[in-house]
């Protein structure tokens, strides 16, 4: 078996293949022959990538090359690219240019952020605006509107804009973190708190329900001490808040109304903790039962928040991801799928080669570095074998999914590549 991703085995058979010195060479039927062999032993080594897995064609196409500064903050917001990167202004210290003859005595300061819109997939420049300087900008996108976060030192979001995605035209924009997901009109305003542990995994002081057309608030509650909080989709769509006293709330998110409240056990809450699926959630959490095990894993109905069931959790390293209305995890030693309406859970081994998902694609988009630099991409992140897809060009990292495309960073590091996806 390859040691590394998409490493070869080759195996040297010599010369002689079993001849002895007094065969006669070969004729030109069995030389024909001999070459059709090697063509298709080529062809074949040249399918082997991903670690045996067969690359689809045709392979990925460079539709444009954007140059971008290396400590650009770069996003895909559906089928925009969003490029931000700070503007830098020349302050002269008038003191220090009298002495130098006015030769010297200036200083970089950094006061706003220049925002540049293109479209997907030719890499056309739409738009660009400024904001006011963070130090990173992301961009996501929420119906015709990109949301842009701005984030501090410590990656706490400390600010959201609405700009409009085709004109890039400033809609609102308020002072903290809006919470959205795909195709629900209304996001969830938080404060995320500063914290050791990393910022964004707990909220606290006040939190809004916010319509996304316009910014405006349609209703909101005080966070006593710090919480959870998620936007689920459905009809209607609700807000999840875990609080951190184990009181948990569901509430419709147009009207702030309290569909289901109930208390969980005591837990690490988190943006992860607990993992919201079809119609439910499971928690880890310490377990309470007489076997005394160290985890435990308990679903609850989100209509409801009543215990569907619970069982220990032996898994580590894992990292779960939703998966057809269940919940996969991929570890070291493979894929575990949880089955959300009885807990019945089956191992898969893997390769035990590591996948890395591809942001935006809700890791059903995975790649890995191949021997030679080229990095392979396949599809079914949430299996033991992914489908391969193709490779990239050596060095192409930071990879992100739009609208049939992928937007990788150069291996200079000073290019954006856009690359349209094979054709299934």
């Amino acid at each position: 078996m390859a040691e590394r991703p998409g490493e070869w085995v080759v195996i040297d058979l010599g010369t002689a293949h079993g001849s002895v010195d007094e065969d006669a060479p070969p004729g030109p039927r069995h030389r024909r022959l001999a070459t059709r062999w090697r063509l298709a032993a080529a062809s074949l080594a040249l399918a082997l990538v991903c670690g045996g897995a067969v690359v689809a064609e045709p392979p990925f196409r460079t539709t444009a090359a954007i140059p971008v500064e290396a400590g650009s903050s770069v996003s895909v917001a559906g089928d925009l690219l969003v490029v931000a990167d700070p503007v830098r202004t020349e302050v002269w210290d008038a003191a220090a240019l009298s002495f130098a003859g006015g030769v010297a005595g200036g200083e970089t300061v950094e006061g706003e952020t220049i925002l540049r819109g293109y479209a997907l997939p030719d890499g056309t420049p739409r738009w660009e605006r400024r904001l006011p300087a963070a130090m990173s900008q992301s961009a996501s996108r929420a119906g015709d509107l990109v949301l842009v976060a701005s984030r501090d030192s410590i990656r706490r979001q400390t600010a959201t804009t609405a700009i409009d995605a085709r004109t890039g035209a400033l809609r609102w924009r308020r002072g903290d973190a809006v919470m959205t997901v795909p195709d629900v009109p209304v996001g969830l305003a938080v404060e995320e708190v500063r914290s050791a542990s990393g910022a964004g995994r707990r909220i606290s002081g006040r939190l809004d329900a916010v319509r996304l057309a316009d910014g405006a608030a349609l209703w909101g509650v005080d966070v006593p001490s710090t919480a959870v909080a998620h936007v689920v989709a459905g009809a209607p769509p609700v807000a999840v808040l875990v609080f951190d006293s184990g009181r948990a709330e569901v509430r419709d998110l147009t009207t702030g109304r309290l569909r289901a409240a109930g208390t969980l056990p005591p837990a690490d809450y988190a943006p992860d903790n607990p993992r919201l699926v079809d119609g439910g959630f499971v928690l880890r959490h310490p377990d309470r039962g007489p076997a005394r095990r160290r985890l435990a894993l308990s679903a609850y109905d989100l209509g409801t928040l009543g215990l569907r069931w619970s069982r220990p959790d032996r898994t580590r390293d894992v990292s779960w991801v939703p998966c057809g209305g269940d919940l996969c995890g991929r570890t070291p030693e493979g894929v575990w799928t949880l089955r959300v309406a009885d807990g019945a859970q089956v191992f898969q081994a893997g390769d035990r080669l590591p996948w890395l998902p591809v942001r935006g694609s809700g890791s059903q988009l995975v790649v890995r570095e191949l021997a030679d630099e080229r990095l392979a991409v396949a599809a079914g992140g949430t299996t033991t074998a992914p489908r391969a897809l193709g490779t990239l060009p050596a060095g192409s990292r930071d990879c992100r999914l739009g609208t049939g495309v992928l937007v990788c960073r150069g291996g200079d590091g000073l290019h954006l590549e856009i690359f349209t996806l094979p054709r299934s």
